[in-house]
């Protein structure tokens, strides 16, 4: 009780306050807590509620609803589902019991149902709009594979362009400059990534043959960037999806046309605050 009073504290539902949500429980007067000072009604541990989880649960219950309309195929849900079981097993050292209850779950069957089902039905939700979608997306963010060599000097630069007559030779020489050698794999305008070479994502995107760019890039801090670009064919297809559905502001995107085109709407109107405040692609 003290530890429900405590939160009610801090989510400023004291005795007296006016209701901001339309929404009413029955039995809305009734006390389920009091102290000195203070009394807590079941409306406002309600409102509580409401301004804690509402918004995120109403979503949350919304796209899963979508998401069982738009995605069929329960293989893709059962492959992905277990993907996701694998890794939380992991976190809890083998035991997703364990690693459930410590998240305050009964057991692994309600963090499995309440949980992850729901985010692998998003998902799957958001990666059949991607497909659907690719090329255009592929151009929209940029979309390269690549590995990338710093040096210093410009002149550094143009001798591994020259000695890069292959991606084996290329990989040879970014081995030996260690640290400053990397395999960026899958970049979009999204990722972090000095602002001039981001800038050549749009001419990186456009190339349809795997090898060595062909000048040194200048990077903001003054060095020099030297760019082996592959799986120009996007052969991999699956990984740049992937890719593509972490992207926040392409999820929100995604989310927010579904939810459009299912004519998604809240009748309470601090709940539908709350939700605009999240994006403004969720509500019209």
């Amino acid at each position: 009780m003290k530890k429900l009073v405590m939160l009610l504290l801090c989510g400023g539902l004291l005795v007296g306050c006016s209701s901001q949500y339309s929404i009413k429980v029955s039995d809305s007067s009734l006390k389920l807590a009091s102290g000195s000072g203070l009394d807590i009604s079941k409306q406002e541990y309600f409102e509580y509620l409401l301004d804690t989880y509402g918004a995120n649960a109403v979503l949350t219950e919304v796209l899963t609803s979508i998401a069982d309309k738009e995605v069929t195929d329960q293989d893709k849900i059962d492959k992905l589902l277990q993907e996701r079981i694998e890794i939380y097993t992991k976190y809890g050292g083998g035991d997703l019991k364990k690693y459930a209850t410590s998240l305050g779950y009964k057991d692994e069957n309600e963090y499995i149902d309440t949980t992850l089902l729901p985010d692998v039905k998003q998902e799957l939700l958001r990666n059949k709009y991607i497909e659907e979608h690719f090329d255009d997306l592929v151009n929209e963010y940029e979309i390269s594979c690549l590995k990338k060599i710093i040096v210093d000097k410009e002149s550094k630069a143009l001798s591994i362009i020259k000695d890069s007559t292959s991606e084996e030779a290329f990989d040879k020489i970014m081995k030996e400059y260690g640290t400053n050698g990397e395999d960026a794999g899958i970049v979009t305008n999204k990722s972090a990534l000095d602002e001039n070479l981001k800038k050549m994502l749009s001419k990186f995107s456009k190339i349809d043959k795997d090898g060595i760019y062909k000048d040194a890039i200048e990077l903001s801090d003054g060095n020099y960037a030297v760019v082996y670009l592959y799986d120009t064919e996007k052969k991999d297809k699956e990984d740049y999806i992937q890719s593509l559905t972490s992207i926040d502001e392409l999820k929100t995107k995604i989310e927010g046309i579904y939810l459009k085109k299912y004519n998604f709407k809240v009748y309470d109107k601090k709940l539908e605050n709350t939700i605009k405040d999240f994006s403004d692609e969720y509500i019209e």
